[in-house]
């Protein structure tokens, strides 16, 4: 199993030291032989420390049991893990309940590393541990929120995706983890995935959550209605059904009329249904609120192409040039404006740009045949 935050585990090494254990020692492990190599075994440096100033026996069947489990936690693919994991198996049948316990004993005390690391290890030996991963993920999230206070973006976000892929794992072995869906639909709506949030909230529900998450959730999908039926119509709209695309975008006008995104989609959808004149009415409303969106200018300088307004589409295409840089796909569709009115000079300076560009798109290529035409 992959773990995305091992990087920032792996400093935890400084905490352990090694000790090996030749192949003739006596460990009065019953099920276990040491290896005819021998053994390097880890002991956590506090645990050595306070076991020499106490005078107590330094390295003990549990002490070793429990750096056993450190180093595993910290490190999935450390060299001796397998052989680790055979000695913990013969130390106590039940250790995984043994880690388990002390994970959660860890989280209670505000010590997430420690918990992460233990529940991290918990996964390692069995990697279908519904509870482990359940509650690895929720540990993730809890260390993701401090490093969001201390504005450490990237740690935030790789322990989030690692909370995300944990969730993921869990209902890909049991469908019916009620607890995996509520979380895991509160990070499809803090990545916007507001028709993924829906159904995963509901799916919650289904599965069977208590009745405050339920309550809770059925709030939230009432308030997130509006934002699924908006990215239900875009990506309509997009996969070329602007129809009913329209369907659910129109509506949404009503309370949302300043919302420059919903507006832009209806105007794409319209010039889908090659309403240019209802398409240009939708894109200005959008130029109103947001007056440098670039693609807006973009695609009113299409239809105005369309309608045979060449003056104006250059106007609108130079106008999204100058705020986007120059892109090949804006560049090509200024090119045949050009030809259009029969400026080859232009034409071609722009479709030539468009190709030094990305000499492999399609448009450019079939752009430059038609250019050649008039050459």
């Amino acid at each position: 199993m992959r773990f995305r935050i091992d990087k920032y585990l792996l400093k935890n090494t400084q905490n352990v030291s090694f000790l090996t254990i030749k192949s003739n020692a006596e460990l009065n492990l019953k099920g276990y032989k040491i290896p005819n190599e021998g053994i390097d075994v880890p002991i956590l440096n506090e645990e050595l420390v306070k076991n020499i100033k106490e005078k107590k026996e330094p390295l003990t069947l549990a002490s070793i049991a429990r750096g056993m489990i450190y180093i595993i936690g910290i490190d999935h693919s450390f060299r001796y893990n397998e052989e680790y994991k055979k000695f913990l198996y013969a130390f106590d049948s039940k250790i995984e309940d043994y880690i388990g316990h002390v994970g959660v004993k860890k989280a209670h005390d505000k010590k997430f590393i420690d918990s992460l690391i233990y529940f991290k290890a918990l996964i390692t030996l069995n990697k279908e541990n519904i509870n482990a991963l359940y509650n690895y993920a929720i540990i993730c999230q809890d260390i993701a929120r401090s490093y969001e206070k201390t504005r450490q973006t990237e740690k935030m976000n790789d322990y989030l995706l690692e909370a995300l892929d944990k969730l993921e794992t869990i209902i890909d072995i049991e469908e019916n983890f009620s607890l995996a869906y509520y979380q895991l639909g509160y990070h499809y709506h803090n990545q916007k995935q507001y028709v993924k949030a829906k159904l995963t909230w509901e799916k919650a529900i289904e599965t069977g959550l208590d009745d405050d998450k339920t309550q809770e959730l059925k709030e939230h999908l009432n308030k997130i209605q509006y934002k699924v039926d908006y990215e239900e119509g875009y990506n309509l709209v997009l996969n070329g059904q602007a129809q009913r695309g329209l369907e659910k975008l129109l509506p949404l006008t009503q309370n949302y009329s300043d919302w420059w995104n919903l507006l832009f989609f209806i105007g794409l959808a319209y010039r889908q249904l090659n309403d240019i004149n209802k398409a240009i009415e939708y894109f200005e409303k959008v130029l109103a609120i947001n007056p440098n969106q670039a693609d807006t200018l973009a695609e009113i300088g299409l239809c105005n192409a369309v309608l045979g307004k060449y003056d104006k589409a250059i106007e609108y295409y130079e106008k999204s040039i100058e705020i986007l840089g120059e892109q090949s796909e804006l560049l090509c569709n200024l090119g045949m404006v050009y030809l259009q009115i029969n400026n080859i000079e232009k034409a071609s300076e722009y479709i030539q740009r468009a190709y030094e560009l990305d000499p492999n798109d399609e448009i450019t290529i079939s752009c430059l045949k038609e250019l050649s035409k008039f050459e």
